[in-house]
């Protein structure tokens, strides 16, 4: 389907709300009513209709939540619609793609495919290397779930200590800690602190003097931050610490950075939670008091335990979210399963060779700083992304197809870092027909995913451009990339 040509004009096309350019920068969500749908450039709006709109002022979030479109013929699989014709369709995307907010020519860069066979539907720049943000977490994942089983729980332990009134807190991977009772049906709060102490306090019951609480960080130590990231990133909260034992109320979010030391505080969440069993506990009520850090015996007796969600779900929440320490996280305990070492280097060369050997992918060139995509130096083709993704749709990977499915890509218009996105009426076609992952910094917009065509195709793209203005061009860059993918959607080619 051709449509007149459309220029885009260097204007805003919609207010530029501040809480809107947070959202957009953080990956953060933020209530659908704080960002108000806009009127298209070449569309007009009557006094009476916006006197009549302003009558009719929506009530709750889930009136202006963007709705999806209704099919025009009936659903099926997704390997049952056309593939596009390539010429056709990249003349479709062609004025998006012309826009001046996407900076520099030279550095759009474009890859689209078939999800199913691979075949190259429309590259403009597709083996540049180019700033890829956050999209970088895609090869990281891709890399996690070799290194990880989907099934796979991280474990929390309290264990005895060297003395007979010393409790140990055993970090295992888990930074999602609920501080009451676990919920079995959460991801961030599966595993609960509360229900830490109360086994604790059962197995405790002959305890005759006060107990203290230790803690045991050995698990696939690290820095808490990576030495390639600007302090700026989690002091403002960009990114949380990466911990293998946090609290899921400590996840960083911007201008409300996480704790120095989470570690600390599940440990005085703890003392607390154990007191209120009815166990004296050293320290319990002063959240100044520090947990010594040990190495907990090796022949310990295990006084509780408890589990997190399956890794599929932790990874697709962090991806959803756009989680960097999580991200980082997950990334060191693979890379260790998987026989090598947490430290940075060692990390980021696992994922490269990974995406290599598993996926069969030329990494040459490819430089990977870090899994979550926040530091300076990353470089990756849209090539590269578009293939990992293909890898997870069209069932050669069904453990990175699992967390994709998920939710680590979020749906356009509705969840995760998409819930503040395709929210102009251009953008409609792609409204919970997409499902992407985004990518931001400075100078840098990125949107990386999958979106069904109008004729019931599956089609994955991955799109950057990193030479954009920064301030108000970053929101419309992100709502160019977003066009694009509407185009997408509501192409019959």
């Amino acid at each position: 389907m051709t449509h007149p040509r459309r220029t885009h004009r260097r204007r805003p096309r919609y207010a530029l709300a501040a809480v809107s350019a947070v959202a957009l920068l953080s990956g953060a969500a933020v209530p659908s009513v704080a960002v108000p749908r806009a009127v298209d450039d070449d569309a007009t709006t009557s006094t009476s209709d916006a006197v009549e709109s302003t009558a009719e002022a929506p009530t709750s979030p889930a009136e202006v939540r963007p709705r999806v479109s209704a099919p025009t013929g009936v659903l099926g699989p997704v390997s049952a619609g056309p593939v596009p014709d390539p010429e056709r369709l990249a003349d479709e995307i062609d004025d998006e793609l012309a826009s001046t907010w996407l900076g520099g020519t030279n550095r759009r860069a474009v890859a689209i495919r078939d999800a199913l066979t691979g075949e190259a539907l429309a590259d403009r720049n597709a083996g540049r290397l180019v700033t890829p943000a956050s999209t970088t977490k895609l090869l990281a994942a891709a890399a996690i779930v070799t290194g990880l089983d989907g099934d796979h729980t991280f474990t929390t332990r309290v264990v005895s200590g060297a003395e007979p009134d010393e409790v140990v807190l055993v970090a295992g991977g888990d930074m999602l800690l609920a501080d009451g009772a676990g919920d079995p049906e959460a991801v961030a709060g599966h595993a609960g602190i509360a229900d830490l102490a109360a086994q604790t306090a059962a197995a405790l019951t002959d305890a005759e003097t006060p107990v203290r609480v230790s803690l045991d960080l050995s698990h696939v130590p690290g820095p808490h931050e990576m030495p390639t990231w600007s302090e700026h990133w989690v002091r403002e909260g960009w990114s949380g610490r990466i911990v293998q034992l946090g609290r899921s109320g400590d996840r960083a979010t911007p201008f409300n950075p996480s704790p120095t030391s989470p570690e600390q505080q599940v440990a005085r969440v703890f003392r607390d939670a154990l007191a209120e069993e009815g166990v004296e506990v050293v320290g319990a009520g002063d959240g100044d008091t520090r947990a010594d850090e040990v190495q907990a015996p090796q022949d310990a007796t295990e006084l509780a335990s408890v589990e997190s969600a399956a890794a599929r779900d932790v990874l697709a929440l962090a991806l959803a979210t756009s989680d960097n320490a999580m991200v980082e996280q997950l990334a060191r305990q693979a890379a260790t399963a998987d026989g090598g070492s947490a430290d940075q280097e060692a990390v980021t060369t696992w994922i490269r060779q990974t995406i290599a050997e598993d996926y069969g992918m030329d990494m040459a060139g490819v430089q990977i700083v870090d899994a979550s995509g926040l530091s300076d130096g990353t470089l990756i083709p849209v090539q590269v992304v578009a293939d990992v993704l293909v890898a997870g749709a069209d069932g050669s990977h069904p453990e990175l197809q699992e967390v994709l499915a998920a939710g680590g890509l979020p749906i356009a218009g509705y969840t995760g870092t998409l819930a503040t996105r395709f929210h102009l009426d251009r953008h409609d076609p792609a409204v919970g027909t997409a499902r992407a992952k985004t990518g931001s910094l400075p100078g840098v917009s990125s949107l990386a995913g999958t979106v069904v065509s109008r004729d019931g195709r599956l089609l994955v793209y991955a799109l950057t451009a990193d030479d954009i203005e920064e301030g108000s061009a970053a929101i419309e860059a992100a709502s160019v990339l977003d066009e694009v993918v509407a185009e997408l959607a509501r192409c019959g080619c």
